[in-house]
């Protein structure tokens, strides 16, 4: 969730509209001073017993920010941005952590206080006291957030992180690496020029044709000194830039004259239709080399394809983990957030 979190925040940030100083509308008790942004605050969910507003989720995307962008200076606009795409997913999240708390009270789970005291210097490093200050918290309000944050994560561990690395096994793995091989066959990718010769009289051209592959093949002189070589009146000789692709992309009149090619070898004289400007033109081809674009091997995938399983099923056991708290404590068939009006807008630049 982290990893996607902060992507949507960077593509946020990448596409902010400017900058611009507006004076704020929310109470000094609200999350840190946003300069010119509206908040519109009021209750949005309500679970075991305690109202989620949206303060609350500001403040929820204020310490993300702080913990993985500390040293970003965001603009009123970007910080609009960011709270308008992640305001209801991190209520979401904020919904689901009042679940795994509940789960937590009935299992008795427990944090001891050196825990969260050296969680909070890592969150918020030497400078405790200031930090929190930046962040509107004060310190006992840190320390339950804190152990909050450490219980469901012990129990996510348990329930979600145990499960992922159990089923996440080297067959599994070897299993995604079958499956991408056979998304990802084998190509290849043949290389090479053509030397056109054109005129109005064919016969001349195909003469022309004939000595310049007698000096590729019986002299072995380079491809690129033919058309000065072979300079005649009444006919052009042309070398072509080089083409490379393969069979889907390259021309079927091409390929059905390099596919019979080895590497290094050019083919007869062939005669052959321009489609520029339905011409007849003599065409002698050069295949300089065929490439052959192999799949990634095991040993280069393993780490990418477990690490996408894991997430993959890390999500899946997270989302089976809720969908069991949500039955086992009367919500699967009731929604927690309150019903906002339609025309409903949390945040807003004057």
């Amino acid at each position: 969730m982290q990893k996607a979190y902060s992507l949507i925040f960077l593509l946020t940030a990448v596409f902010s509209l400017g900058f611009a100083d507006y004076e704020t509308e929310q109470p000094s008790q609200g999350p840190s001073s946003q300069s010119g942004l509206m908040i519109n605050n009021r209750p949005l969910a309500k679970i075991n017993g305690k109202v989620i507003s949206l303060y609350d989720v500001v403040k929820k995307m204020d310490l993300f920010l702080f913990e993985y962008y500390p040293h970003l200076n965001l603009s009123p606009v970007e910080k609009y941005q960011f709270y308008l795409i992640r305001w209801q997913p991190t209520l979401d999240d904020m919904i689901h952590d009042e679940l795994i708390l509940l789960d937590a009270q009935q299992k008795e789970i427990k944090i001891s206080d050196g825990e969260v005291r050296e969680k909070l210097e890592e969150r918020f490093g030497p400078n405790i006291m200031s930090n929190l200050h930046k962040m509107n918290y004060d310190y006992e309000e840190a320390r339950a957030m804190i152990r909050q944050e450490l219980t469901i994560q012990q129990l996510i561990g348990i329930k979600v992180h145990s499960k992922v690395f159990q089923t996440t096994t080297p067959q599994v793995i070897k299993m995604a690496y079958e499956k991408y091989l056979q998304e990802n066959p084998p190509k290849e990718e043949w290389k090479y020029q053509v030397l056109s010769i054109r005129g109005k009289d064919e016969e001349q051209c195909a003469g022309v044709a004939k000595r310049a592959y007698n000096l590729l093949k019986k002299e072995e002189q380079p491809i690129e000194k033919l058309p000065s070589m072979l300079e005649e009146t009444g006919v052009t000789i042309s070398l072509s830039d080089d083409y490379s692709g393969g069979p889907q992309k390259l021309s079927k009149m091409h390929f059905d004259v390099i596919k019979a090619l080895s590497p290094h070898s050019y083919s007869l004289p062939v005669s052959q239709v321009s489609r520029s400007d339905n011409s007849t033109v003599m065409r002698i081809f050069y295949l300089k080399e065929i490439i052959e674009n192999l799949p990634e091997t095991f040993e280069q995938m393993h780490d990418k394809l477990k690490n996408d399983l894991l997430y993959e099923t890390s999500d899946k056991e997270k989302a089976a983990y809720i969908q069991s708290l949500k039955k086992r404590f009367g919500y699967e068939n009731y929604n927690p957030k309150c019903e906002l009006s339609e025309d409903y807008q949390p945040f807003a630049m004057p």
